[in-house]
């Protein structure tokens, strides 16, 4: 059995039980129920079961997108210290200190500081 089915079969057996555990403490408490009644509450808890189950399915399902992927390509040998364009943002430049990528950025249509 596959962890899917597995997960099925819990569902359903926690579905069956809570039916039974209702109806008797409903008999337990002497409430007094028709096949009728017993017919539309078992209607009523299995429609409530799955809107439950209906949302949690929506909500492990999720978001599937392919996260996205950030290509990051290594400074060139020799690469001065200045502003380049952002391998991430392209709306962005980033500082380059002459031997790695630094934090600082800013928008690509702005001038640099001076002395930068």
């Amino acid at each position: 059995m596959t962890d899917a089915q597995g997960r099925r079969m819990r569902g359903i057996l926690w579905f069956l039980g809570s039916i039974a555990a209702i109806i008797l403490l409903a008999s337990g408490v002497g409430v007094d129920l028709s096949g009728i009644q017993v017919i539309f509450w078992v209607f009523v808890l299995g429609i409530a079961a799955l809107a439950v189950l209906v949302v949690r399915a929506l909500v492990r399902l999720g978001d599937r997108r392919p996260t996205p992927v950030h290509v990051v390509v290594a400074p060139a040998p020799g690469l001065t210290a200045g502003w380049y364009p952002d391998q991430q943002d392209a709306s962005l430049v980033r500082w380059h200190d002459g031997t790695q990528w630094t934090l600082h950025t800013q928008p690509a249509n702005t001038m640099p500081p001076r002395g930068s």
